[in-house]
């Protein structure tokens, strides 16, 4: 049995490949969106979701600068990835304009006629505001690829925890929810982020069970390392508004303990919390939190 054959045991890639689109909305009614008026709070964890999503170009430019991308497989997927994460992001940014709100900095109304790509005042800010950071943490990663083996894996570990994060706050926050057409929006986004998630966990559970030195690189990285994803890309208080609305409460803390389970379950991570870890951290700074907060968060409904 190949590697590859391996791989996709519990992943079909062709299939994946063949089947990858642009997301379908035909299940929203958006000119019911109003109906049920989302709040403030929800509108943040959107506009943070949008943000990240739309930024899936740039952690693609960070993957290619490792040993992942001399696999075809690999980047064969990550070729359909970023593309379906980016109608994701306008997804996101068509649902917020359709329920009445703008975003800073440049308060742009995006409705059904609106061109694409939306937010690029936005979009182009949030790049600035990461400045010569993103530089280093592509140099950081280039470096790591470099001397470390086995960098693939921990690529795939950390992005499967990534999507894993992702899944479960969009079932969050339609558990949270009113509006029956966010509902719609979610889950129409969650079948594509489940098949985001299997082929991750497919290739990390591949290299991981393979080398001991994987599992030893990668296990250090995730306990001391990983962080939520967007952390860095926006303001280390938004991350922690979205963390503790969606996982804040009891429910939420048993998805995060579900997360928990989810990832121990690859080679090398028994015992892992990154995910209660990550939660607790976000309650110690909840102090530092701020409602409508001007410059890096603004949405303001009309």
């Amino acid at each position: 049995m190949t590697a590859n054959t391996w791989a996709m045991e519990d992943f079909d890639l062709d299939r994946y490949l063949r089947a990858s689109g642009r997301v379908d909305l035909s299940g929203v009614d958006w000119d019911r969106v109003r109906e049920h008026p989302i709040s403030e709070s929800e509108a943040r964890c959107l506009a943070y979701m949008m943000d990240i999503e739309t930024h899936t170009s740039i952690f693609l430019r960070d993957l290619l600068a490792t040993r992942a991308a001399l696999e075809p497989d690999v980047t064969a997927f990550l070729s359909c990835w970023v593309y379906e994460e980016l109608w994701h992001g306008e997804a996101f940014s068509r649902f917020l304009g359709e329920s009445g709100w703008v975003l800073a900095p440049d308060l742009e109304r995006v409705e059904a006629d609106a061109s694409y790509p939306t937010r690029v005042g936005r979009n182009g800010w949030i790049r600035r505001a990461i400045g010569s950071k993103g530089y280093a943490k592509l140099f950081g990663t280039f470096v790591g690829s470099a001397l470390v083996r086995d960098f693939v894996a921990l690529h795939m570990t950390w992005g499967a925890a990534n999507e894993l994060s992702t899944l479960t706050a969009y079932h969050r926050l339609i558990a949270k929810t009113a509006n029956p057409q966010l509902i719609n929006l979610l889950n129409a986004i969650i079948k594509d982020e489940r098949r985001h998630f299997a082929f991750y966990r497919a290739q990390a559970r591949l290299r991981l069970a393979r080398s001991p030195s994987a599992r030893r690189v990668t296990r250090w990285a995730m306990d001391h390392l990983w962080a939520i994803v967007g952390t860095g890309v926006r303001p280390q208080s938004e991350t922690d508004f979205v963390v503790l609305h969606l996982f804040g409460d009891p429910e939420g803390l048993e998805a995060s303990r579900e997360m928990d389970r989810t990832m121990e379950a690859l080679p090398g991570l028994a015992g892992a919390r990154i995910f209660a870890k990550a939660a607790t951290q976000a309650s110690a700074r909840a102090g530092r939190i701020a409602s409508n907060a001007p410059g890096m968060w603004r949405a303001v409904p009309v």
